[in-house]
């Protein structure tokens, strides 16, 4: 009960003070992955008070656990950046960041999984121009049939 109590508070303070950066929905992803386990079981999202989103500084999302199995990432998320350029997504790099080196484990039964920073810093060519950003995570999932990739993104925009 107390965990079921927790994550939905954690939810909904993520609902109420989260402000989506994107400009419009979503367009379709660089790359093809099933939907069932986009956005679904994971997800990233971009918090004003989180982070300043402009490009001289690191990016900091939420990522947000929502399910009853258990989820690894690797200690870098499996973290893939993009930025809209001539309305196409280019992926572009990211510059080096230490973290730790255990992989990150998200369960019903470890309490910090609900709710997460992944910090990041892309390598810009020209800090001086706003970039249209898309960020994406994945892991595995372990279910009953098996382990199943599950991935998450977050759309915004990184200002000068």
């Amino acid at each position: 009960m107390k965990k079921l109590l927790v994550s939905l508070s954690l939810s909904l303070c993520f609902a109420i003070t989260s402000c989506s950066m994107s400009n419009g929905s979503p367009e379709k992803p660089p790359f093809e992955f099933d939907a069932a386990y986009l956005n679904q079981q994971i997800k990233l999202i971009a918090i004003k008070n989180l982070s300043a989103f402009q490009t001289k500084y690191p990016v900091a999302v939420l990522l947000e656990y929502n399910s009853t199995n258990k989820i690894v990432l690797p200690s870098n998320y499996n973290l893939r950046i993009f930025i809209q350029q001539d309305g196409q997504w280019l992926e572009i790099k990211e510059s080096p960041t230490m973290r730790p080196k255990d992989p990150i484990v998200l369960s019903p039964s470890i309490p910090s999984s609900y709710g997460q920073s992944v910090v990041f810093f892309p390598s810009l060519d020209d800090l001086t121009k706003t970039y249209q950003m898309r960020v994406y995570v994945f892991g595995d999932m372990t279910t009953q049939e098996g382990i199943r990739k599950v991935a998450a993104f977050v759309d915004f925009v990184l200002t000068p």
